[in-house]
C-alpha cells in the first residue's frame, strides 16, 4: 500500500479500511477443512457483518448462478435443513441477534460456521466442535469487512457453491492500484464528496443490484463520521423517495449521493437519470459518483474503498474521531441484552 500522509492517515480507523484488498486476500488464503458440499448457504449477521454477506451475495446474483440469502434478525429462513451451510459472522462474538441464529442453526442440523475474533460465538463454536475462522483483534467491526467478505468467499468455494476465486483475485488487483492512486494525492474524489456533503444529511443510492454499496456508505457516514444518514436503491426511488425530494420544503439540509454505473441498460440508466435531472432542477445539489471497473465485483469494491475513505474526511471535517464508538445515551444498552440473552 502507498505511504500517504494527511489529516486521515494518522487515525486508528485509516489502515483498518484502507486495506480491504489485503484483508479480501489474507482471507481467500486461508486453510479450511471438514466442511462438506451442501446445495444452500445463507449469512447470518447484524452491521458490518450483514454488509459483508450483502457484497458477496449481490457479487454472486450479477456473475455466478448461485444465491446467497441473508438472516438479519433473530428467526432463520424455514428452509434452513441439513443441506444448508450457516455462516454466523460476529466480530465481537457477543452480537445478541447473531448469537440467537447460531443457536437456531445448531438446531436445524445445518453444517454451521463461525466467522469471529472471540466473545461467546467463539465458546460455542469450540464446545460445538463446529468449524471457526478467526479474525485478527485490534479492529472495530467495520474495519474488519475484508476478513469477512474473504472468509464467506472461502466457505462458498470449499461447499461447492463457488467454482473459483481467480475472478476474486484478479479484482483484487485492480482495487490495490485504485486505493494506492486515490491516496496519493489528498487532492482526490473522496476528500471533493466530503466537503460537498459536509454539514448536510446523506441519502446514498445504489442501484439495487449493488445494495451492498449504498449500505456501506451509509453505515460508515454514521459510524465514522458520527452522522445522520440513509440509503436506498433505484428504481424503487422513483416509486416513493422522489415524491419527498421533489416536493419537501424541509429538504435544504440533505444531499443525494447516486452510485452511478453506466453500463447499466439503457432503461435502468433512463430510470435513474430522469429523476436526478428532476431533483437538480429544484436547485439541490446531486453528486454522482461514476463506477469504475471492469466487472461487478471489481466496481464494488472499488465504491467500498471510496466510500471509506469519504466517510473519513468527512469525520475530519466533523472534528470527531472515526475510530470511536461513543453512545452516551445508551451505553448501558448492549450489556443488558447480552445478561437476557445468556439466560436463555
Amino acid at each position: 500500500m502507498a505511504r500517504f500522509k494527511s489529516e486521515i492517515s494518522n487515525t486508528k480507523m485509516y489502515p483498518q479500511v484502507a486495506r480491504l484488498p489485503e484483508h479480501i486476500e489474507f482471507a481467500l488464503n486461508c486453510m479450511v477443512f471438514n466442511l462438506r458440499n451442501t446445495s444452500k448457504a445463507i449469512v447470518c449477521g447484524m452491521g458490518t457483518c450483514n454488509i459483508a454477506g450483502l457484497v458477496v451475495s449481490d457479487y454472486l446474483d450479477a456473475m455466478k448462478s448461485t444465491p446467497l440469502p441473508i438472516a438479519k434478525g433473530v428467526d432463520l429462513p424455514k428452509w434452513v435443513d441439513k443441506d444448508t451451510t450457516v455462516i454466523v459472522v460476529s466480530y465481537s462474538g457477543n452480537t445478541v441477534e447473531t448469537l440467537h441464529l447460531y443457536r437456531a442453526a445448531v438446531r436445524s442440523g445445518a453444517q454451521v460456521v463461525c466467522i469471529t475474533h472471540g466473545g461467546e460465538l467463539e465458546e460455542l463454536c469450540v464446545k460445538d466442535d463446529n468449524v471457526m475462522l478467526s479474525i485478527p483483534g485490534g479492529f472495530r467491526s467495520r474495519g474488519a469487512l475484508g476478513y469477512m467478505i474473504g472468509y464467506i468467499l472461502l466457505v462458498l468455494n470449499n461447499i461447492g457453491l463457488l467454482d473459483s476465486t481467480e475472478e476474486v483475485t484478479e479484482a483484487l488487483k485492480s482495487v490495490k492500484a485504485f486505493r494506492d492512486e486515490l491516496v496519493s494525492t489528498d487532492d482526490n474524489e473522496a476528500k471533493t464528496i466530503a466537503e460537498r456533503i459536509h454539514g448536510k444529511v446523506p441519502s446514498v443510492y445504489s442501484f439495487f443490484n449493488m445494495r451492498s454499496v449504498a449500505y456501506r456508505w451509509k453505515s460508515q457516514f454514521n459510524e465514522n463520521s458520527k452522522v445522520l444518514s440513509f440509503h436506498g436503491t433505484m428504481p424503487e426511488f422513483n416509486h416513493n423517495e422522489l415524491m419527498g425530494w421533489a416536493n419537501d420544503t424541509k429538504i435544504k439540509d440533505h444531499v443525494p449521493i447516486m452510485i452511478f454505473d453506466d453500463n447499466v441498460s439503457s432503461m435502468l440508466k433512463a430510470m435513474a437519470e430522469t429523476p436526478i435531472g428532476m431533483i437538480m432542477d429544484r436547485g439541490i445539489t446531486v453528486y454522482v459518483y461514476h463506477l469504475k471497473g471492469n466487472n461487478h465485483l471489481e466496481k464494488m469494491l472499488k465504491a467500498i474503498v471510496m466510500g471509506d475513505f469519504v466517510s473519513l474526511y468527512l469525520a475530519h471535517l466533523n472534528g470527531v474521531d472515526p475510530s470511536t464508538d461513543d453512545i452516551k445515551s445508551v451505553q448501558n444498552f448492549p450489556k443488558a441484552e447480552s445478561r437476557s440473552a445468556k439466560r436463555k
